[in-house]
């Protein structure tokens, strides 16, 4: 559906180039929802705007749907804009226009008659859930509303695609969820091929198929949900899902509460799949004469398959623990010592 080749995109300033995107390869298929994530800077919404050139690359080749965008004429890239729909943080509504006009203002200049249009507007405003605001003015509606309007609007054209640049940044955690549902919604009803850009690896967790990672220009990281939650690469990726799931904060917590003596040897497992019911801490004692006491856990689902992440102290003899974690290991089980944290700690106490 969308093939991103070699993209570069650069800026000269007065003083300086800037590198926006750098070296960019993406395939995205049609009806997955694909998430570029990065912290601010990153080049993500650089490269977004690529895909229907509102941004030109300065080297590189757009596709859609097979067809190069950088070899097109202006009338031809008017055209095939329309297939591609686009939402932004700050919502970009026109505020002298009330809902339905402004939903109705993509299809200006369309050759549709008014019946056509208000019918148009009436089934996209259902569709979002806001047809009891159909002639309310932003400024009468709260942030995930006139979010929902700005969907509607993208939508007016019957686009395949749908580029959403930070769409839930600018609201709160409950209407975000609120969102990324009707988005989901939408790729189901509509077969829309949906690519988000944020900062929020949560955001992507929730929603996406598929995810890139972007640092200074480069995608320095990419693949499905679960492989990246559970294998990620990458110390910027491991960031990122650290903030989303939180794991090294209720890590500080526990060592808070329990402090550091006699915790053994403490080890964090993450186990995916048909291992989450699988009983093998309680076979430590036997297999190994090794004592564990699980700290802290968390089991959710990623794309459907259970993920568990435990913390977990491990007593014994050195080569016993050694043959618990080779065990683990075996069993598909990843293994990481958490020791670095424990002196990150002890060198915090010492100060």
């Amino acid at each position: 559906m969308i093939d991103l080749k070699d993209i570069d995109v650069t800026f000269e300033t007065k003083d300086r180039t800037v590198h926006a995107v750098r070296e960019v390869n993406l395939t995205i298929t049609r009806g997955e929802i694909y998430g570029i994530v990065g912290y601010s800077g990153a080049g993500k919404s650089t490269l977004v705007r690529t895909i229907n050139l509102l941004q030109r690359p300065t080297s590189g080749s757009v596709l859609v749907k097979g067809e190069e965008l950088t070899a097109m004429s202006a009338k031809e890239l008017r055209e095939t804009r329309k297939n591609i729909g686009m939402i932004f943080q700050h919502f970009n509504l026109m505020e002298s226009l009330n809902v339905y006009e402004n939903v109705a203002f993509p299809l200006k200049r369309t050759g549709i008659s008014k019946e056509e249009e208000k019918g148009k507007v009436e089934n996209l405003l259902e569709l979002v859930g806001l047809s009891d605001r159909i002639y309310n003015y932003p400024s009468q509606l709260s942030g995930g509303q006139k979010q929902r309007v700005a969907i509607a609007r993208a939508l007016a054209t019957d686009p395949d695609i749908l580029l959403c640049d930070e769409a839930t940044s600018a609201l709160d955690p409950r209407t975000t969820r609120s969102i990324l549902n009707l988005l989901a919604e939408l790729r189901e009803k509509l077969g829309l091929t949906i690519v988000l850009i944020t900062h929020e690896m949560a955001v992507v967790k929730d929603l996406c198929d598929r995810v890139a990672v972007m640092e200074d220009g480069y995608v320095v990281e990419s693949g499905t949900i679960l492989n990246i939650f559970t294998n990620p690469q990458e110390q910027l990726t491991r960031d990122f899902i650290n903030v989303a799931i939180q794991f090294e904060d209720e890590i500080e917590k526990v060592l808070n509460h329990t402090g550091l003596s006699g915790l053994g040897h403490l080890v964090r497992l993450l186990y995916v799949g048909d291992n989450v019911t699988e009983p093998f801490i309680a076979s430590l004692v036997k297999k190994f004469n090794v004592e564990s006491n699980i700290l802290h856990g968390n089991i959710e689902f990623i794309q459907d398959t259970p993920v568990g992440d435990l913390l977990v102290s491990l007593n014994g003899e050195e080569a016993d623990i050694e043959s618990a974690i080779a065990y683990f290991e075996s069993n598909n089980i990843r293994v990481r010592s958490m020791d670095e944290i424990i002196q990150r700690r002890l060198e915090k106490e010492r100060v």
